[in-house]
Protein backbone atom coordinates (compact mmCIF):
# COMPACT_ATOMS: atom_id res chain seq x y z
CA UNK A 1 0.00 0.00 0.00
CA UNK A 2 0.99 3.70 -0.91
CA UNK A 3 2.79 5.82 1.91
CA UNK A 4 0.04 8.19 1.28
CA UNK A 5 -3.01 5.89 0.76
CA UNK A 6 -2.08 4.79 4.31
CA UNK A 7 -2.07 8.30 5.81
CA UNK A 8 -5.35 9.05 4.02
CA UNK A 9 -6.99 6.06 4.58
CA UNK A 10 -6.94 6.11 9.23
CA UNK A 11 -7.78 9.93 9.85
CA UNK A 12 -6.39 12.18 12.08
CA UNK A 13 -5.72 11.83 15.39
CA UNK A 14 -9.30 12.58 17.89
CA UNK A 15 -8.27 15.37 20.59
CA UNK A 16 -10.12 14.93 23.32
CA UNK A 17 -12.66 17.51 24.28
CA UNK A 18 -11.52 17.76 27.99
CA UNK A 19 -9.32 20.59 29.31
CA UNK A 20 -5.85 18.89 28.71
CA UNK A 21 -4.35 20.93 31.23
CA UNK A 22 -5.71 22.43 34.56
CA UNK A 23 -4.81 25.97 36.05
CA UNK A 24 -1.81 24.57 38.00
CA UNK A 25 -0.42 23.18 35.26
CA UNK A 26 -0.40 26.46 32.77
CA UNK A 27 1.01 28.56 35.58
CA UNK A 28 3.67 26.37 35.51
CA UNK A 29 3.56 24.88 32.28
CA UNK A 30 7.12 24.14 30.23
CA UNK A 31 6.04 24.39 26.50
CA UNK A 32 8.79 22.74 25.56
CA UNK A 33 8.29 19.71 27.63
CA UNK A 34 4.95 20.35 26.84
CA UNK A 35 5.58 19.95 23.22
CA UNK A 36 8.20 16.77 23.65
CA UNK A 37 5.47 15.05 25.20
CA UNK A 38 2.91 15.63 23.09
CA UNK A 39 5.27 14.77 19.82
CA UNK A 40 6.72 11.87 21.79
CA UNK A 41 2.77 10.20 22.18
CA UNK A 42 2.19 10.93 18.73
CA UNK A 43 -0.12 13.51 18.81
CA UNK A 44 -0.14 16.71 15.80
CA UNK A 45 1.06 20.21 16.66
CA UNK A 46 -2.20 21.28 16.24
CA UNK A 47 -2.69 19.90 19.71
CA UNK A 48 -1.21 23.21 21.40
CA UNK A 49 -5.04 24.75 20.19
CA UNK A 50 -6.53 22.61 23.21
CA UNK A 51 -3.64 23.33 25.18
CA UNK A 52 -4.55 27.07 24.18
CA UNK A 53 -8.28 26.57 25.14
CA UNK A 54 -7.59 24.94 28.35
CA UNK A 55 -5.19 28.00 29.77
CA UNK A 56 -7.34 30.89 28.23
CA UNK A 57 -9.77 30.24 30.85
CA UNK A 58 -6.89 31.17 33.43
CA UNK A 59 -5.49 34.42 31.62
CA UNK A 60 -2.50 31.66 30.19
CA UNK A 61 -0.90 31.80 26.87
CA UNK A 62 0.93 28.80 25.12
CA UNK A 63 4.95 29.43 24.11
CA UNK A 64 3.93 28.14 20.70
CA UNK A 65 8.07 28.84 19.70
CA UNK A 66 9.16 26.36 22.55
CA UNK A 67 6.05 24.04 22.03
CA UNK A 68 6.84 23.95 18.39
CA UNK A 69 10.77 22.78 19.36
CA UNK A 70 9.50 20.10 21.98
CA UNK A 71 7.27 18.74 19.64
CA UNK A 72 9.77 18.52 16.85
CA UNK A 73 12.36 17.01 19.10
CA UNK A 74 9.86 14.47 20.52
CA UNK A 75 8.57 13.09 17.09
CA UNK A 76 11.99 11.87 16.27
CA UNK A 77 11.38 9.74 19.18
CA UNK A 78 8.16 8.60 18.27
CA UNK A 79 8.76 8.13 14.74
CA UNK A 80 10.51 4.98 14.67
CA UNK A 81 10.39 1.91 12.94
CA UNK A 82 10.00 -0.11 16.42
CA UNK A 83 7.45 2.72 17.63
CA UNK A 84 5.98 2.78 14.03
CA UNK A 85 5.03 -1.54 15.17
CA UNK A 86 3.82 -0.98 18.62
CA UNK A 87 1.91 2.01 17.40
CA UNK A 88 0.03 -0.31 15.04
CA UNK A 89 -0.54 -3.31 17.42
CA UNK A 90 -2.12 -1.24 19.38
CA UNK A 91 -5.02 0.55 16.72
CA UNK A 92 -3.34 3.95 16.55
CA UNK A 93 -4.24 6.06 14.00
CA UNK A 94 -1.42 7.74 12.47
CA UNK A 95 -1.46 10.80 11.33
CA UNK A 96 1.20 11.90 9.06
CA UNK A 97 3.51 13.93 11.54
CA UNK A 98 6.31 11.96 10.86
CA UNK A 99 8.96 14.08 8.78
CA UNK A 100 10.01 13.06 5.34
CA UNK A 101 12.70 11.62 6.50
CA UNK A 102 11.67 8.84 9.39
CA UNK A 103 7.83 8.12 7.71
CA UNK A 104 8.89 5.39 5.85
CA UNK A 105 10.51 3.73 8.30
CA UNK A 106 8.14 4.17 11.02
CA UNK A 107 5.51 2.68 8.32
CA UNK A 108 7.59 -0.07 7.80
CA UNK A 109 6.71 -0.71 11.53
CA UNK A 110 3.31 0.60 11.38
CA UNK A 111 2.09 -1.21 8.70
CA UNK A 112 3.50 -4.48 10.31
CA UNK A 113 1.44 -3.70 13.46
CA UNK A 114 -1.55 -2.98 11.44
CA UNK A 115 -1.59 -6.38 9.84
CA UNK A 116 -1.31 -7.70 13.78
CA UNK A 117 -4.09 -5.55 15.36
CA UNK A 118 -6.61 -6.96 12.69
CA UNK A 119 -6.14 -10.44 12.98
CA UNK A 120 -5.86 -9.42 16.52
CA UNK A 121 -9.27 -7.70 16.18
CA UNK A 122 -10.82 -10.42 14.22
CA UNK A 123 -10.37 -13.37 16.88
CA UNK A 124 -11.25 -11.49 19.60
CA UNK A 125 -14.76 -10.50 17.88
CA UNK A 126 -14.76 -14.45 16.56
CA UNK A 127 -13.69 -15.14 20.44
CA UNK A 128 -16.72 -12.63 21.36
CA UNK A 129 -19.61 -14.05 19.16
CA UNK A 130 -18.60 -18.01 20.32
CA UNK A 131 -18.97 -16.88 24.00
CA UNK A 132 -22.47 -15.09 23.07
CA UNK A 133 -23.60 -18.21 21.18
CA UNK A 134 -22.90 -20.73 23.70
CA UNK A 135 -24.70 -18.15 26.65
CA UNK A 136 -27.52 -18.27 23.89
CA UNK A 137 -27.45 -22.11 23.81
CA UNK A 138 -27.10 -22.60 27.66
CA UNK A 139 -30.43 -20.65 27.97
CA UNK A 140 -32.23 -22.21 24.76
CA UNK A 141 -31.54 -25.70 26.26
CA UNK A 142 -32.70 -24.74 30.18
CA UNK A 143 -35.87 -23.67 28.20
CA UNK A 144 -36.21 -26.90 25.87
CA UNK A 145 -36.07 -28.43 29.32
CA UNK A 146 -38.56 -26.23 30.92
CA UNK A 147 -41.22 -26.57 28.80
CA UNK A 148 -41.13 -30.09 27.93
CA UNK A 149 -41.71 -30.87 31.07
CA UNK A 150 -44.26 -28.03 31.46
CA UNK A 151 -45.79 -30.07 28.07
CA UNK A 152 -45.93 -33.49 29.80
CA UNK A 153 -47.32 -31.96 32.91
CA UNK A 154 -50.97 -33.61 33.45
CA UNK A 155 -52.68 -30.42 34.58
CA UNK A 156 -51.37 -28.59 30.32
CA UNK A 157 -54.28 -28.49 28.19
CA UNK A 158 -53.78 -29.85 25.20
CA UNK A 159 -53.91 -26.33 23.09
CA UNK A 160 -51.19 -25.74 25.85
CA UNK A 161 -49.28 -28.67 24.57
CA UNK A 162 -49.55 -28.20 21.29
CA UNK A 163 -48.55 -24.57 21.35
CA UNK A 164 -45.36 -25.78 23.91
CA UNK A 165 -44.35 -28.04 21.00
CA UNK A 166 -44.51 -25.57 18.67
CA UNK A 167 -42.48 -23.24 20.69
CA UNK A 168 -39.96 -26.44 21.50
CA UNK A 169 -39.61 -27.10 17.93
CA UNK A 170 -38.30 -23.30 17.02
CA UNK A 171 -35.88 -23.22 19.53
CA UNK A 172 -34.24 -26.94 18.48
CA UNK A 173 -34.25 -25.38 15.12
CA UNK A 174 -32.40 -21.66 16.86
CA UNK A 175 -30.23 -24.26 18.74
CA UNK A 176 -29.07 -25.97 16.02
CA UNK A 177 -28.25 -23.25 13.87
CA UNK A 178 -26.02 -21.90 17.18
CA UNK A 179 -24.42 -25.18 17.35
CA UNK A 180 -23.67 -24.92 13.31
CA UNK A 181 -21.98 -22.01 13.61
CA UNK A 182 -19.81 -22.64 16.56
CA UNK A 183 -18.37 -25.09 14.51
CA UNK A 184 -17.86 -22.56 11.88
CA UNK A 185 -16.42 -20.03 14.40
CA UNK A 186 -14.03 -23.26 15.58
CA UNK A 187 -12.30 -23.46 12.37
CA UNK A 188 -12.09 -19.25 11.41
CA UNK A 189 -10.38 -19.20 14.91
CA UNK A 190 -7.92 -21.77 14.33
CA UNK A 191 -7.35 -20.02 11.00
CA UNK A 192 -6.84 -16.72 12.36
CA UNK A 193 -4.66 -17.92 15.28
CA UNK A 194 -2.46 -19.79 12.68
CA UNK A 195 -2.36 -16.53 10.99
CA UNK A 196 -1.71 -14.76 13.75
CA UNK A 197 1.62 -16.96 14.60
CA UNK A 198 2.80 -16.49 10.88
CA UNK A 199 2.76 -12.78 11.44
CA UNK A 200 4.36 -12.52 14.53
CA UNK A 201 7.03 -15.00 13.38
CA UNK A 202 7.41 -12.73 10.09
CA UNK A 203 7.81 -9.01 12.41
CA UNK A 204 9.58 -10.88 14.83
CA UNK A 205 12.31 -8.45 13.75
CA UNK A 206 10.91 -5.13 14.97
Amino acid sequence: MKRSLVVLLVGLVVLSGCATLNKEECLTADWYQIGYEDGARGYPDTRISSHREACAKHGIAPDFRAYQDGHEEGVIRFCTPRNGFEQGKKGYNYSGICPPSLEDGFLDGYDAGREIYAVTSAIRSLQSEQNGNESKMESLQNQIIEKTNLMLADETTIDDRYRLNQEIAQMQQDLGGLEQRNKQLVVELAEAQARLRILNEKYAYF
